[in-house]
Protein backbone atom coordinates (compact mmCIF):
# COMPACT_ATOMS: atom_id res chain seq x y z
CA UNK A 1 0.00 0.00 0.00
CA UNK A 2 1.26 3.61 -0.84
CA UNK A 3 0.91 6.22 1.75
CA UNK A 4 1.17 9.99 0.13
CA UNK A 5 1.62 12.92 2.72
CA UNK A 6 0.07 16.74 1.86
CA UNK A 7 0.82 19.56 3.66
CA UNK A 8 -0.65 21.77 1.49
CA UNK A 9 -3.15 23.15 4.62
CA UNK A 10 0.18 23.90 6.39
CA UNK A 11 2.07 26.98 5.84
CA UNK A 12 6.15 27.10 5.74
CA UNK A 13 6.42 26.90 9.54
CA UNK A 14 3.80 24.71 9.79
CA UNK A 15 5.60 22.40 7.34
CA UNK A 16 8.81 22.60 9.16
CA UNK A 17 7.01 21.71 12.66
CA UNK A 18 5.59 19.18 11.10
CA UNK A 19 8.86 17.60 9.74
CA UNK A 20 9.18 14.82 12.87
CA UNK A 21 5.59 14.08 12.98
CA UNK A 22 5.10 12.80 9.34
CA UNK A 23 8.75 11.07 9.32
CA UNK A 24 8.22 9.19 12.34
CA UNK A 25 4.84 7.94 10.94
CA UNK A 26 6.66 7.47 7.37
CA UNK A 27 10.10 5.34 8.47
CA UNK A 28 7.59 3.53 10.60
CA UNK A 29 5.24 2.49 7.42
CA UNK A 30 8.27 1.70 5.25
CA UNK A 31 9.51 -0.74 8.19
CA UNK A 32 6.14 -2.58 7.91
CA UNK A 33 6.74 -2.92 4.08
CA UNK A 34 4.60 -0.58 2.87
CA UNK A 35 5.77 2.75 0.79
CA UNK A 36 5.50 6.17 2.53
CA UNK A 37 6.43 9.24 0.17
CA UNK A 38 6.36 12.88 1.95
CA UNK A 39 7.15 15.69 -0.11
CA UNK A 40 7.00 19.42 0.45
CA UNK A 41 6.20 20.31 -2.86
CA UNK A 42 3.53 17.34 -3.33
CA UNK A 43 0.08 19.35 -3.52
CA UNK A 44 -1.99 16.82 -5.13
CA UNK A 45 -4.43 14.18 -3.93
CA UNK A 46 -3.87 10.53 -5.89
CA UNK A 47 -6.48 8.19 -6.58
CA UNK A 48 -6.44 4.51 -6.72
CA UNK A 49 -7.48 1.84 -4.14
CA UNK A 50 -4.36 1.12 -2.61
CA UNK A 51 -3.07 5.12 -2.30
CA UNK A 52 -4.24 6.56 0.86
CA UNK A 53 -3.21 10.21 0.82
CA UNK A 54 -2.07 11.29 4.46
CA UNK A 55 -3.43 14.96 5.95
CA UNK A 56 -2.28 16.63 8.86
CA UNK A 57 -5.03 18.30 10.56
CA UNK A 58 -5.45 21.85 10.61
CA UNK A 59 -8.27 23.06 8.12
CA UNK A 60 -9.98 26.08 7.06
CA UNK A 61 -13.85 26.11 5.51
CA UNK A 62 -12.31 26.10 2.15
CA UNK A 63 -10.60 22.49 2.28
CA UNK A 64 -14.19 20.78 2.82
CA UNK A 65 -15.05 21.42 -1.14
CA UNK A 66 -11.11 20.53 -1.87
CA UNK A 67 -11.18 16.95 -0.57
CA UNK A 68 -15.03 16.50 -0.49
CA UNK A 69 -14.20 16.58 -4.92
CA UNK A 70 -11.06 14.68 -4.42
CA UNK A 71 -12.96 11.76 -2.48
CA UNK A 72 -15.86 12.00 -5.12
CA UNK A 73 -13.30 11.08 -7.82
CA UNK A 74 -12.01 8.20 -6.11
CA UNK A 75 -9.47 9.61 -3.67
CA UNK A 76 -9.17 7.70 -0.14
CA UNK A 77 -7.93 10.53 3.19
CA UNK A 78 -6.17 9.29 6.21
CA UNK A 79 -5.80 12.28 8.83
CA UNK A 80 -3.38 12.40 11.27
CA UNK A 81 -4.53 15.09 14.09
CA UNK A 82 -1.90 16.20 16.56
CA UNK A 83 -4.05 18.17 19.06
CA UNK A 84 -6.05 17.39 21.74
CA UNK A 85 -9.69 18.23 21.65
CA UNK A 86 -11.52 20.22 24.70
CA UNK A 87 -14.49 21.83 25.62
CA UNK A 88 -12.28 25.07 25.13
CA UNK A 89 -11.36 24.04 21.55
CA UNK A 90 -7.80 22.22 20.30
CA UNK A 91 -5.14 22.06 23.54
CA UNK A 92 -7.48 24.17 26.08
CA UNK A 93 -8.33 26.83 23.84
CA UNK A 94 -4.54 28.54 24.87
CA UNK A 95 -4.22 29.70 21.30
CA UNK A 96 -7.13 31.31 19.52
CA UNK A 97 -5.91 29.45 16.00
CA UNK A 98 -6.66 26.37 17.96
CA UNK A 99 -10.13 27.62 19.16
CA UNK A 100 -11.18 27.94 15.51
CA UNK A 101 -9.22 24.68 14.33
CA UNK A 102 -11.44 22.53 16.32
CA UNK A 103 -14.36 24.46 15.61
CA UNK A 104 -13.60 23.86 11.52
CA UNK A 105 -12.76 20.27 12.32
CA UNK A 106 -16.19 18.30 12.00
CA UNK A 107 -16.77 19.55 8.34
CA UNK A 108 -13.74 18.62 6.78
CA UNK A 109 -13.31 15.25 8.93
CA UNK A 110 -16.43 13.73 7.60
CA UNK A 111 -14.23 12.75 4.28
CA UNK A 112 -11.96 10.95 6.13
CA UNK A 113 -12.24 7.15 6.13
CA UNK A 114 -9.77 6.85 9.05
CA UNK A 115 -8.04 9.42 11.78
CA UNK A 116 -4.96 8.90 13.75
CA UNK A 117 -4.60 10.83 16.80
CA UNK A 118 -1.25 11.37 18.67
CA UNK A 119 -2.83 12.22 21.85
CA UNK A 120 -3.40 9.49 24.17
CA UNK A 121 -7.17 8.61 26.19
CA UNK A 122 -9.91 7.00 25.75
CA UNK A 123 -11.92 10.21 25.48
CA UNK A 124 -9.64 11.34 22.55
CA UNK A 125 -10.86 8.11 20.76
CA UNK A 126 -14.17 8.94 21.17
CA UNK A 127 -14.04 12.74 20.38
CA UNK A 128 -12.39 11.86 17.08
CA UNK A 129 -14.65 8.65 16.46
CA UNK A 130 -17.63 11.33 16.30
CA UNK A 131 -16.27 12.42 12.63
CA UNK A 132 -14.30 9.01 11.45
CA UNK A 133 -13.51 5.28 12.94
CA UNK A 134 -10.43 6.44 15.23
CA UNK A 135 -7.67 5.03 16.51
CA UNK A 136 -4.89 5.94 18.96
CA UNK A 137 -1.06 6.40 16.77
CA UNK A 138 2.37 6.38 18.78
CA UNK A 139 5.29 7.92 16.97
CA UNK A 140 7.57 5.10 17.98
CA UNK A 141 10.89 3.48 16.94
CA UNK A 142 12.27 2.21 13.50
CA UNK A 143 15.82 1.26 12.67
CA UNK A 144 15.74 3.89 10.04
CA UNK A 145 15.01 6.32 12.28
CA UNK A 146 18.46 6.48 14.01
CA UNK A 147 20.81 8.97 13.35
CA UNK A 148 23.64 9.50 15.27
CA UNK A 149 25.94 12.30 15.26
CA UNK A 150 29.82 11.85 16.56
CA UNK A 151 29.66 14.87 17.91
CA UNK A 152 31.31 15.71 21.79
CA UNK A 153 28.47 17.54 23.99
CA UNK A 154 29.73 20.89 24.68
CA UNK A 155 26.63 21.59 26.62
CA UNK A 156 24.81 20.33 29.50
CA UNK A 157 20.88 20.12 27.81
CA UNK A 158 19.35 20.77 24.78
CA UNK A 159 16.19 22.24 24.03
CA UNK A 160 13.73 22.80 21.00
CA UNK A 161 10.59 24.23 19.95
CA UNK A 162 8.50 27.69 20.31
CA UNK A 163 10.16 29.79 23.49
CA UNK A 164 6.83 30.80 26.11
CA UNK A 165 7.38 33.07 28.42
CA UNK A 166 6.73 29.67 30.76
CA UNK A 167 9.47 28.05 28.88
CA UNK A 168 12.18 30.59 29.52
CA UNK A 169 11.57 30.84 33.10
CA UNK A 170 12.26 27.13 33.30
CA UNK A 171 15.19 27.25 31.09
CA UNK A 172 16.72 29.85 32.83
CA UNK A 173 16.36 28.44 36.30
CA UNK A 174 17.82 25.03 34.78
CA UNK A 175 20.90 27.44 33.31
CA UNK A 176 21.51 29.34 36.71
CA UNK A 177 21.85 25.55 38.53
CA UNK A 178 23.94 24.33 35.78
CA UNK A 179 26.46 27.57 36.66
CA UNK A 180 27.79 27.03 33.22
CA UNK A 181 28.19 29.38 30.35
CA UNK A 182 27.15 26.55 27.94
CA UNK A 183 24.45 25.36 29.93
CA UNK A 184 21.30 25.28 27.56
CA UNK A 185 21.38 25.16 23.88
CA UNK A 186 18.40 26.11 22.31
CA UNK A 187 16.82 26.06 19.34
CA UNK A 188 13.74 28.07 18.38
CA UNK A 189 13.29 29.11 14.90
CA UNK A 190 12.41 26.15 13.38
CA UNK A 191 15.38 25.03 11.83
CA UNK A 192 15.49 22.33 9.49
CA UNK A 193 15.44 18.71 10.50
CA UNK A 194 19.35 18.40 9.49
CA UNK A 195 20.28 21.68 10.95
CA UNK A 196 18.06 21.06 14.23
CA UNK A 197 19.74 17.55 14.98
CA UNK A 198 22.90 18.60 14.95
CA UNK A 199 22.75 21.27 17.20
CA UNK A 200 21.05 19.24 19.87
CA UNK A 201 23.80 16.64 19.63
CA UNK A 202 26.06 19.65 20.91
CA UNK A 203 23.75 18.57 24.26
CA UNK A 204 24.01 15.77 26.73
CA UNK A 205 20.52 15.40 27.78
CA UNK A 206 17.21 17.01 25.32
CA UNK A 207 14.79 17.81 27.95
CA UNK A 208 10.76 17.88 27.77
CA UNK A 209 9.34 21.18 28.67
CA UNK A 210 5.43 22.22 28.80
CA UNK A 211 4.73 25.35 26.44
CA UNK A 212 1.51 26.15 29.07
CA UNK A 213 0.47 24.50 32.50
CA UNK A 214 -2.94 24.10 30.93
CA UNK A 215 -1.13 21.46 28.66
CA UNK A 216 -0.46 18.17 29.98
CA UNK A 217 0.88 16.06 27.02
CA UNK A 218 4.14 15.00 26.33
CA UNK A 219 5.91 15.59 23.01
CA UNK A 220 6.06 12.04 21.49
CA UNK A 221 8.31 13.71 18.45
CA UNK A 222 10.44 15.50 20.86
CA UNK A 223 11.25 11.91 22.77
CA UNK A 224 11.70 10.55 19.78
CA UNK A 225 14.04 12.73 18.16
CA UNK A 226 16.06 12.23 21.06
CA UNK A 227 16.55 9.10 21.29
CA UNK A 228 17.37 8.42 17.30
CA UNK A 229 20.44 11.27 17.25
CA UNK A 230 21.96 9.74 20.81
CA UNK A 231 20.28 11.67 23.50
CA UNK A 232 18.66 10.47 26.65
CA UNK A 233 15.42 12.79 27.75
CA UNK A 234 14.30 14.38 31.28
CA UNK A 235 10.51 15.54 31.43
CA UNK A 236 8.99 18.12 33.89
CA UNK A 237 5.98 16.74 35.02
CA UNK A 238 3.23 15.62 32.18
CA UNK A 239 -0.58 14.96 33.29
CA UNK A 240 -0.18 13.33 30.08
CA UNK A 241 2.56 11.26 30.39
CA UNK A 242 1.92 7.44 29.27
CA UNK A 243 2.87 5.98 27.50
CA UNK A 244 6.28 7.71 27.16
CA UNK A 245 6.60 7.02 30.83
CA UNK A 246 7.96 3.89 30.60
CA UNK A 247 10.49 5.03 28.05
CA UNK A 248 12.33 7.84 29.64
CA UNK A 249 12.09 10.36 32.76
CA UNK A 250 9.93 12.00 33.84
CA UNK A 251 10.00 13.93 37.08
CA UNK A 252 7.23 14.37 39.80
CA UNK A 253 7.99 18.51 40.70
CA UNK A 254 9.47 21.01 38.57
CA UNK A 255 12.37 20.83 41.88
CA UNK A 256 12.88 17.00 41.21
CA UNK A 257 13.00 17.65 37.30
CA UNK A 258 15.96 20.28 38.23
CA UNK A 259 17.94 17.67 40.28
CA UNK A 260 17.45 14.86 37.77
CA UNK A 261 18.81 16.81 34.93
CA UNK A 262 21.64 16.82 36.93
CA UNK A 263 21.66 13.74 37.63
CA UNK A 264 21.33 12.61 34.63
CA UNK A 265 23.49 14.76 32.50
CA UNK A 266 26.43 12.71 34.38
CA UNK A 267 25.19 9.57 32.90
CA UNK A 268 24.02 10.37 30.11
CA UNK A 269 25.55 7.81 27.89
CA UNK A 270 24.47 4.77 30.37
CA UNK A 271 21.05 6.31 30.46
CA UNK A 272 20.31 6.98 27.01
CA UNK A 273 21.28 2.72 26.51
CA UNK A 274 18.22 1.89 28.84
CA UNK A 275 15.89 4.31 27.54
CA UNK A 276 16.80 3.32 23.93
CA UNK A 277 16.36 -0.04 24.86
CA UNK A 278 12.93 0.12 26.27
CA UNK A 279 12.33 2.34 23.14
CA UNK A 280 12.97 -0.34 20.80
CA UNK A 281 11.04 -2.99 22.69
CA UNK A 282 7.99 -1.08 23.69
CA UNK A 283 7.76 1.06 20.46
CA UNK A 284 7.86 -1.21 17.75
CA UNK A 285 6.11 -0.19 13.98
CA UNK A 286 3.60 -2.66 14.53
CA UNK A 287 2.37 -2.02 17.91
CA UNK A 288 2.33 1.81 17.09
CA UNK A 289 1.31 1.91 13.65
CA UNK A 290 0.23 -1.61 12.26
CA UNK A 291 -2.21 -2.42 15.08
CA UNK A 292 -3.75 1.03 14.72
CA UNK A 293 -3.93 0.72 11.20
CA UNK A 294 -6.10 -2.70 11.21
CA UNK A 295 -8.03 -1.62 13.72
CA UNK A 296 -9.42 1.39 11.11
CA UNK A 297 -9.28 -1.17 8.76
CA UNK A 298 -6.52 0.40 6.13
CA UNK A 299 -4.29 -2.52 7.15
CA UNK A 300 -5.66 -6.47 6.57
CA UNK A 301 -5.73 -8.57 10.05
CA UNK A 302 -2.18 -9.52 10.94
CA UNK A 303 -1.41 -13.55 9.87
CA UNK A 304 -0.89 -15.22 13.00
CA UNK A 305 2.08 -18.33 12.24
CA UNK A 306 0.27 -22.35 12.82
Amino acid sequence: MKFLFSLFNHNVIGQRSLEDVIGIFGHQIRHLGHTAIWEESNKNFYVGHDIINVIVEGFTPGHDLMIGEAKSRGARFLMLATEEPTDKGFNHGTQEEMVKRQRDFPSVAKHFEGILHLVPGEHVTKWYSQFAPSAYLELGYAPSLVRKHDVAPDYDFGFYGSLTPRRLKILKKLANRSGKVKAVKIVADFKTQQERDAQMSRAKVLIQVRKFDEMGLVSSSRCNTALSIGRPVVAEPHLLSKPWDEVVMFSSSLEDFYSRAALVCAMWKGIHADQMGKFKTKFTPEFCVGEPLRKLGIFEEKMVAA
